[in-house]
């Protein structure tokens, strides 16, 4: 049914001409992510600890499929350093790519957490991935925790609606805005959802020092005017001249957000 499901959409999407070559291909990848599933939940028993998880997520691959994160490792190590302490139970990944960070958000994470992804196939600044990967995402949760993959703009009002509706009337503790890197997009998603975030939930920011437009887009011009009126924020940045990345942090409690 799902491979059915597939087929219709690429239909709809781009003709008939080219549907048994993609589901034949959807069929591999979807064979490829189970694999790399399995495989990878073999490889977490021995990552036992913060740092060896980090480890695995850069250097795990299955042929050409690789979860390796698009962040400075000083960086994300520093995010999963105040994570770990706080053991958020509800998170918002906004921007999911190659999977890396959503593993790693799974391991600080409580055992119960809910953590949702929002993605957008073909977005742009690296987003989107195939729907043939959602076995492997999916197969990220450990203990009891549970993984919802959002496939849509998280621009839209409806996939905030349906946000919420997967909360189950829950606030996010954490709520990380790594998508669309477009001035206007990333407000965009700062004003959609942090309102969703809790009183004393944490909102992060990927991209936030200067670079390239093609890299880091408006998130420093909005991460600027954030800290201008905040004040109360964290900043973890390996390297000031590296032309990207940079992670921004700032409670909920310190901005003039209005409530959920």
């Amino acid at each position: 049914m799902e491979l059915l499901a597939h087929a219709r959409r690429t239909i709809r999407d781009e003709g008939v001409l080219s549907v048994a070559a993609k589901a034949q291909r959807f069929a591999r990848q979807r064979a490829t992510s189970s694999y790399a599933r399995a495989r990878l939940r073999a490889a977490t028993r021995e990552a036992q600890t913060v740092e060896q998880a980090i480890e695995l997520a850069f250097t795990f691959n299955v042929g050409d499929l690789t979860i390796k994160p698009i962040q400075w490792r000083p960086e994300i190590t520093g995010l999963l350093a105040v994570l770990e302490e706080r053991r958020p139970q509800t998170v918002l990944e906004i921007g999911t790519c190659l999977g890396g960070t959503l593993f790693l958000l799974t391991r600080v994470a409580s055992d119960d957490a809910l953590i949702l992804s929002v993605d957008l196939l073909h977005g742009l600044y690296g987003g989107g991935y195939s729907p043939a990967k959602e076995p492997l995402y999916r197969g990220f949760a450990r203990a009891q925790q549970r993984i919802e993959l959002v496939r849509a703009s998280s621009q839209e009002e409806s996939t905030r609606d349906r946000v919420q509706e997967l909360l189950g009337g829950r606030t996010i503790d954490f709520l990380f805005i790594d998508g669309d890197h477009r001035y206007e997009g990333v407000k965009r998603d700062f004003e959609l959802y942090s309102p969703l975030v809790s009183a004393n939930g944490l909102i992060g920011f990927h991209d936030i020092v200067e670079g390239p437009e093609s890299s880091v887009g408006g998130v420093p011009r909005l991460w600027a005017e954030l800290k201008a009126s905040a004040g109360d924020v964290r900043e973890i940045v390996a390297d000031r001249n590296q032309g990207s990345g940079g992670i921004g942090l700032i409670e909920k409690s310190a901005l003039a957000v209005p409530a959920a």
